[in-house]
């Protein structure tokens, strides 16, 4: 029973573990509020969440653990890490109109 309620934990840890990363713009500062300082924080957040989202997406070890004990978990993970990726680059389309607009070093 022990090893029964053991990998129940682990299936459940790993699963939770290999979510999709968060990110949504609705709660981000307004860009027209932003200073360049503030801009370029945000872009390089940007990269870092993208990247994430595209390691966890295809053929990760996320989805092959999704596929081997909760098959529908690996579609659901990669239309979640498509919608992270598909927010962050509108997301950081934006910041490099208003980054340009403002004259902000591309440093």
């Amino acid at each position: 029973m022990k090893k029964l309620t053991a990998g129940l934990l682990l299936i459940a840890s790993l699963t939770l573990a290999s979510c999709a990363p968060k990110y949504t713009a609705a709660t981000a500062k307004p860009v027209s509020d932003m200073n360049c300082a503030e801009i370029k924080d945000e872009l390089g957040k940007l990269a870092t969440v993208r990247t994430e989202a595209q390691n966890k997406s295809g053929v990760s070890k996320e989805n092959v653990l999704f596929v081997l004990f909760f098959w529908p978990g690996a579609v659901v993970n990669e239309m979640d890490n498509r919608d992270v990726i598909a927010k962050v680059d509108a997301r950081t389309e934006e910041l490099n109109k208003a980054q340009s607009a403002k004259s902000c070093p591309a440093n």
